[in-house]
């Protein structure tokens, strides 16, 4: 594995001391790294079993062994027996109804050959009719070369995966979070040890096409531990020993419910010369780190809960504040238009904007604006308080009295 890859290896020796009693997941955005000490002699081999997404240059073992293979599982199907079929005869039913005994020459493409005759065909219409049925092994696992008598192992798995998914309820400020956990592989999972990981990995692995349909969501379960730490620039959520994770299953795990410091806004990104609706947003400032994921936002009104938007979220550190829009204020329009563009000098221009803002409701509407400036430009305005957030990024803020028009003025000195 390349460099990125090892650093998962490392990252779950420092975890735990006990990985290595049992089993146990440390799970990424979209793959797991498994590790455990489960394995069967065959034949004077030790056998690991895997899970049917597993990374096949992925394992890392404790001990040195010689070398190792992965035995993909094999499904019996009709592929498999046109394949252990190769070079031998076997009976064709026709769709005019007669049978006749033919060598299968090809499995892919299908050829077959009347050994009597000669005559060929080729992917002819029909039913095969074999002798006996095959011996196919459904499993997957490695085939491991060593001297030791017991081993304990990693390796890496796709399709397990988490997501996050936060409720913030703006009448209480109370943000609560949980984590989804999906295992849509064919194994199943008995009394491990949980980690999930947040933060971003660059992945040097090939992960397969193939998604099987994940059955309906379990109900939560409560760990016996949970905590948190930092490491490598990632943070690592501890969640003890985890009773079972079925086969293409998913299962939620509650993470916190904290309270956080919430004001709702209205926001324009880079309005156009045409009104359009302002959006709403909430400004979140939280003292905790919080992992990518989707955030679903709700309000009180006269005891009655209303839903007021969703959307994503990106990992924000401890000590941040998050802008979240998450619909459109139906009342509260903008546009900004450029009024007039001068030429000052060969390598310099002053472009006036008029922003306007028209408030439909019967009480003050404030917005945020954002707008994108040339980079090293100089904004001024009479009326508005500009602040530069970022080289080409400004933002201001405006009020618009109820059932009113508002417009503001601006200009950007730039040059070429």
């Amino acid at each position: 594995m390349k460099k990125s890859i090892m650093v998962l290896f490392f990252l779950l020796l420092m975890v735990s001391a006990t990985l290595m009693i049992g089993e146990t997941l440390v799970v990424y955005s979209n793959f797991a790294l498994i590790s455990s000490n489960k394995v069967q002699r065959t034949n004077g081999f030790l056998i690991i079993p895997t899970t049917n997404f597993t990374i096949q240059n992925s394992l890392s073992t404790s001990f040195p062994i010689k070398w190792y293979r992965y035995h993909k599982g094999e499904l019996c199907s009709l592929q498999a027996f046109l394949n252990a079929y190769v070079g031998k005869s076997i009976e064709f039913k026709f769709q005019d109804g007669s049978v006749k005994t033919l060598k299968l020459l090809s499995a892919k493409p299908q050829i077959l050959q009347n050994p009597h005759t000669g005559n060929v065909y080729f992917s002819p219409v029909g039913e095969y009719i074999f002798p006996s049925p095959i011996l196919t092994d459904e499993k997957n696992y490695f085939v491991v070369s060593t001297n030791a008598t017991r081993l304990s192992y990693n390796y890496i798995s796709t399709n397990i995966g988490w997501n996050a998914f936060y409720t913030l309820n703006m009448n209480s400020s109370t943000l609560d979070a949980k984590l989804l956990l999906w295992n849509e592989t064919d194994t199943a999972f008995k009394n491990f040890h949980l980690f999930f990981v947040a933060g971003k990995q660059f992945e040097e692995f090939q992960k397969s096409g193939i998604y099987p349909k994940a059955l309906a969501i379990r109900g939560s379960q409560t760990p016996e531990n949970s905590s948190f730490n930092s490491y490598e620039g990632y943070k690592v959520y501890n969640f003890g020993i985890v009773k079972t994770l079925d086969a293409n299953s998913k299962v939620y795990f509650s993470l916190f419910s904290k309270k956080v410091n919430v004001e709702k806004i209205n926001v324009a990104y880079n309005p156009s010369q045409n009104f359009t609706k302002v959006l709403q947003a909430v400004r979140i400032k939280h003292e905790f780190a919080l992992p990518a994921g989707t955030i679903s936002i709700y309000d009180e009104k006269d005891e009655i809960p209303y839903y007021l938007g969703q959307a994503k979220v990106q990992d924000s550190p401890a000590s941040s504040v998050l802008e979240i829009p998450y619909g459109e204020n139906f009342n509260v329009e903008v546009k900004n238009v450029k009024v007039r563009h001068s030429i000052v000098s060969k390598k310099s221009f002053v472009d006036y904007y008029r922003f306007y803002v028209v408030n439909h409701s019967n009480k003050e509407e404030s917005v945020w604006i954002y707008e994108y400036v040339p980079q090293s430009s100089e904004v001024m305005s009479k009326t508005l308080n500009i602040e530069r957030i970022s080289a080409n990024e400004i933002r201001f803020y405006v009020k618009a009295m109820a059932n009113s028009e508002e417009n503001f003025d601006y200009e950007v000195r730039a040059s070429y």
